[in-house]
């Protein structure tokens, strides 16, 4: 069974406000479940990342001006 690399960047820090790891953009469920989850799965979540780190770098910028 194919399996994708983990997105951990090893920033383990899941914001209160989000509700997303601070350096993975993924879930406590989502980091949890990874080793179990298969190829497609995995998948789906990483697209999901690259959609949740544009949106809460441009809310972060938005704040910090």
């Amino acid at each position: 069974m194919e399996k994708l690399v983990s997105p951990c960047t090893s920033v383990c820090r899941i914001s209160v406000k989000s509700g997303f790891c601070e350096g993975c953009f993924r879930t406590r469920d989502e980091i949890s479940r990874w080793g179990n989850l298969d190829y497609e799965e995995q998948k789906k979540i990483l697209a999901q990342l690259k959609e949740r780190r544009g949106v809460i770098q441009r809310f972060t910028r938005r704040r910090t001006r």
